[in-house]
């Protein structure tokens, strides 16, 4: 590596890490929808056979990094609730949809269809993720 490229790595890690110093947490968002955040203090994250670790000394992360939708730092911490009750399945007043954003049906019209997986319910003004097993 020349002097130049050097030079321009040491930058780059420092700009890098001055940025990241302003904000609180490290959002991992995966695939599935579901994400998790991690207090970017102390943060070191390392790579290996295909996993990503992420560990502040007190928390500690791993995810498969085909799983991995995004990552990126905020000030506010995320954590998405996936609830495994089917408490609205049966409610025809329920609009069930994909990860997609695409309409599966309504509730008592879709309980038998639906496949294992997690889905969007909504009713009303209230959204909510749920695993249906």
């Amino acid at each position: 590596m020349t002097m130049k490229h050097c030079l321009l790595t040491t930058l780059l890690a420092g700009t890098v890490a001055a940025q990241a110093a302003d904000y609180q947490y490290l959002t991992i968002q995966k695939n599935d929808g579901t994400a998790q955040s991690l207090t970017a203090i102390g943060l070191t994250i390392t790579y290996s056979n295909g996993s990503l670790t992420a560990t502040n000394g007190s928390e500690s992360a791993t995810f498969v990094l085909t799983d991995v939708k995004s990552m990126f730092f905020s000030n506010t911490k995320e954590t998405t609730l996936i609830e495994t009750t089917a408490a609205d399945l049966d409610d025809p007043e329920t609009e069930i949809y994909d990860l997609s954003g695409r309409k599966i049906g309504n509730g008592a019209s879709s309980t038998n269809t639906l496949r294992k997986g997690i889905y969007i319910f909504k009713k009303g003004n209230t959204t909510t993720k749920k695993q249906v097993r």
